[in-house]
């Protein structure tokens, strides 16, 4: 993944007060006040850490910053490493990540899940606008979680999220149950009929490439036993989506990779469907 559609040309700019605040880790010290002096050109607030121990001192003090740009390729293993701590330790930020990359980490795009854009280093124009559209759209997450959260039930909907990658699972998993949804999780598609069978979900959200019962055992499934639960169903796929939309035709079908807020505000939709029919 060299862009990701994550962040839109239409994203809101932040609504705060504050300018917006940068972490900027990379250990080549020439490319380090590059940035610095790129970001800075455009008033925005640069702190800077050449190491990981560096960074993740920054990261648990008491400054807040909205973006992380940090180096995840080949030949740096700096990014990586701290975003894996932040999975841990500062998940808040996990989708704050920009990452600079000239030959991608065979692991970025995996562990990553396509919540965090990367760009090669001497796109500066791109990089900048990135950058300001990620702040936004941390904004906007504070917004929601100052308690605007009308956009959910006060009961809040059940979702089941099926995929092999336990990675993956983990942090869709954080997320949606950050944005209100009760979140059952399942690695195999066989384990997504058994917890089918035994309740209801309002939405559903499954991987199509699965070893053990893929998408297309579960469609099958849905369409067969609970074949009211088709509205409800939102599959994911990380290839070729041809198979998926011949097999399950009709069905919602997103790359992996794409807006995650278009996600977000279509399993919202579904939420609110299935409960007003309800």
């Amino acid at each position: 993944m060299t862009r990701s559609d994550i962040i839109g040309s239409s994203v809101r700019e932040p609504d705060r007060q504050r300018p917006t605040s940068l972490l900027v880790a990379l250990d080549d010290p020439d490319g380090l006040q590059r940035l610095r002096d790129v970001f800075a050109a455009r008033d925005l607030v640069v702190t800077t850490a050449s190491s990981l121990a560096e960074a993740r001192s920054l990261l648990e003090g008491n400054e807040d910053f909205d973006v992380v740009v940090t180096a995840w390729d080949t030949s740096h293993t700096l990014g990586g490493e701290l975003y894996r701590w932040a999975l841990k330790q500062r998940v808040d930020l996990r989708g704050m990540f920009v990452f600079l990359v000239d030959e991608p980490a065979p692991e970025l795009d995996r562990v990553v899940a396509g919540r965090c854009v990367s760009l090669r280093p001497e796109e500066t124009e791109e990089l900048v606008r990135v950058v300001e559209a990620t702040a936004a759209r941390r904004a906007r997450l504070d917004e929601l979680d100052s308690g605007d959260v009308a956009w959910l039930d006060v009961d809040r909907p059940g979702l089941l999220l099926v995929d092999d990658e336990p990675e993956l699972l983990a942090v869709m998993s954080t997320l949606l149950g950050e944005l209100g949804f009760i979140v059952s999780t399942s690695e195999s598609g066989h384990g997504a009929m058994e917890l089918l069978e035994a309740g209801d979900f309002d939405v559903i959200v499954v991987d199509w490439y699965m070893p053990d019962g893929s998408g297309a055992d579960v469609y099958r499934w849905i369409l067969t036993n609970r074949p009211w639960l088709l509205d409800r169903l939102v599959f994911l796929t990380g290839g070729d989506s041809r198979d998926a939309a011949k097999v399950a035709q009709g069905a919602m079908i997103i790359p992996k990779g794409q807006d995650s807020d278009s996600l977000v505000t279509l399993l919202v939709q579904i939420a609110r469907k299935t409960r007003a029919a309800g």
